[in-house]
């Protein structure tokens, strides 16, 4: 099990290094690739970020919408287990490569 990490986790490198600018990279990889209407998903976020007040980050709070919101869609979208973590390596992706 080396390497796997469980679902809705994202790797602790992958979330230390997360910052506003792989935030929107994110959003506008989910416009481009899966056209996502992303003002109406950043609305969603900003209130989801309010409810959560001053207990979490913007990028702890990013991780955790788009696991329990995000998530689920791109599995439907790609036709995979809905535990898969698409979030999670997505998340990864864009912060190690980008």
């Amino acid at each position: 099990m080396k390497g796997k990490v469980p679902y809705g986790k994202v790797p602790q490198d992958v979330e230390h290094e997360l910052s506003s600018v792989h935030i929107d990279k994110t959003w506008s990889l989910l416009e481009e690739k899966f056209c996502f209407n992303v003002k109406a998903w950043k609305q969603d976020y900003q209130a989801y970020c309010q409810k959560q007040g001053s207990k979490m980050s913007e990028q702890e709070a990013f991780v955790e919408f788009g696991t329990e919101f995000i998530n689920p869609l791109l599995n439907k979208i790609l036709v995979r287990k809905s535990y898969h973590n698409t979030w999670s390596n997505m998340l990864s992706y864009i912060v190690k490569k980008h």
